[in-house]
């Protein structure tokens, strides 16, 4: 019995730690800092130190400064089984019509996400013109402090 309450301690002690469970491909989830962002084929000035969290309950939370902007009614949806994925920008979950509806693509830290205008139905590419009047959001993934 002895040996067998040794080994087992053996095996805890040895055993490698818990980590975080890997990222799921196209999951926006996370912390991102705003890179660029274009509207109606315009580059839009940057905004500095703007950082957009999606949490994996459905929340879209944005930082200026370390500041959160407060909207207590932010939101978004996505779904990453479509080819674009697609994901919904939500201002206010009491006017479900102000929605922006989008698709989005990650390639290996960067989230690009491209929304049509609320009302218009759903981005269909990642161009943003004068007649389609889309926003491109350029995100890069928050590094750990």
């Amino acid at each position: 019995m002895n040996a067998t309450l040794l080994l087992g301690a053996a095996l805890i002690v040895s055993a490698p730690g818990l980590k975080d469970p890997p990222k799921k491909a196209n999951d926006p989830t996370g912390e991102w800092v705003v890179e660029s962002t274009t509207s109606a084929g315009r580059m839009l000035a940057a905004s500095a130190n703007l950082v957009y969290t999606f949490t994996p309950d459905g929340k879209w939370l944005i930082h200026r400064d370390g500041m959160e902007l407060v909207a207590p009614n932010r939101g978004f949806a996505h779904d990453p089984k479509p080819n674009p994925p697609t994901i919904d920008l939500i201002s206010n979950a009491t006017r479900p019509d102000t929605a922006r509806l989008g698709i989005y693509k990650i390639e290996a830290d960067t989230l690009t996400i491209c929304t049509a205008p609320a009302k218009a139905g759903r981005a269909s590419d990642f161009t943003s013109t004068a007649d389609n009047r889309y926003m491109i959001y350029v995100l890069k993934r928050k590094k750990k402090d």
